[in-house]
């Protein structure tokens, strides 16, 4: 078990920036959907976003995982058992639904092209395994999750979880012995994004990120903001020059060498956001129900949108230039997201209590676990 350090009693998260927290997870989650629904709609009027929102909704994702992670560890009497089975019970009622229905989804897209060719049903075996494994991203077998892209920044979350607790909890030869392992199960790809989700921790334990006062947080959100522009000049050209330089495939960590800046930006915004967060604390608290209502069916929404938008399109659905019928596409996949969750994420705690009571024992903290995304 890790010690307290002297930086316990300067935690980023308080109850205004749990709130605020919750509110960036969810536009997190929601910034990834827009930018897959328009693309597979085939919507081709303007949009007040580009393709790049996507991707980087999903490295602010890293930066949040590693933050809240990280604060649940260090502040709660939580043991290796117990944060286990709290990712476990927070990850698998998600997963297991949302794997099953993209293969459903997927399988019928292919059959209304024509006969299933031949291979299909080790194909589509192969790559649910990897994809409840969470090794698509791995050097073992690296594969794509047929059907449902945004699956791969699960792939990366789920190892840094398993690294982190490797690190955290373990100690003297086990934990020399461990990471390494863990490392090289994880693959490649995946250790070069995670300074990404390291700088999550890093914002969670430099108490210097957490006295920022709101004249100097409105200053940086401008340059924050300017950085994420200044980034979106270069990062596609760094992109092409490492994939060719690479000598070995990169898998989604190509956008690597914006994604490090771009992480440490996000970082320099969520630090800005805390003094604001406890600014207006009041008029957060007078919108904490539909914001944790938000973040509530966000995993959900994250996992679960790519096969909903494949079902319309597989109806006819297309949008075209018609903003209503994007918008209409949008409001149905979050609908049926926040339903399909009451059954997912709903079950979490139902899962965390049946895993607690034959894995952990009585011991202390996986409920408050339990909770972080």
């Amino acid at each position: 078990m890790a010690k307290p350090s002297r930086m316990d009693g300067e935690r980023f998260i308080d109850r205004p920036t749990s709130i605020m927290l919750d509110l960036v997870r969810f536009l997190s989650a929601l910034g990834v959907m827009l930018v897959h629904a328009a693309e597979t709609l085939h919507y081709t009027g303007a949009l007040p976003f580009t393709p790049r929102l996507s991707h980087n909704s999903v490295i602010m994702f890293f930066v949040l995982s590693g933050l809240m992670i990280d604060h649940s560890a260090r502040s709660k009497a939580a043991g290796l058992g117990q944060f286990a089975v709290a990712r476990t019970a927070r990850i698998l009622p998600v997963a297991v639904p949302a794997m099953a229905f993209t293969c459903i989804v997927y399988t019928l897209a292919i059959m209304s092209k024509g006969p299933l060719p031949d291979g299909f049903g080790w194909s589509l075996g192969r790559s649910a395994l990897a994809g409840l494994t969470f090794t698509s991203q791995s050097d073992l077998w690296g594969t794509w999750i047929l059907g449902n892209g945004p699956w791969w920044s699960l792939s990366y979350e789920v190892w840094y979880y398993v690294l982190f607790a490797a690190a955290f909890f373990l100690r003297g030869w086990k934990r020399v012995v461990a990471v390494p392992l863990l490392a090289l199960v994880a693959g490649s790809a995946v250790l070069l994004l995670l300074p990404a989700w390291l700088a999550g921790v890093w914002l969670n334990r430099d108490a210097r990120l957490h006295r920022m006062g709101s004249q100097t947080a409105l200053a940086v959100l401008l340059g924050c903001l300017l950085a994420q522009k200044f980034i979106a000049t270069w990062d596609l050209d760094a992109l092409m020059w490492l994939r060719e330089a690479s000598p070995f495939s990169l898998g989604m960590s190509e956008w690597l060498l914006s994604d490090l800046p771009l992480a440490l930006v996000f970082v320099a915004l969520l630090a800005a956001l805390r003094p604001l967060a406890q600014a207006h604390a009041e008029r957060l608290e007078a919108w904490q129900r539909p914001i944790r209502f938000g973040a509530g069916f966000s995993f959900t929404l994250y996992l679960f949108h790519m096969p909903l938008l494949d079902v319309m399109k597989l109806a006819g659905v297309s949008a075209g230039s018609s903003v209503l019928v994007l918008l209409g596409g949008i409001a149905t996949v979050l609908t049926a997201c926040a339903a399909i969750a009451q059954v997912t994420e709903g079950s979490a705690p139902h899962v965390r209590r049946w895993l607690e009571a034959r894995f952990a024992g009585r011991a202390r903290g996986p409920q408050a676990l339990a909770g972080i995304a």
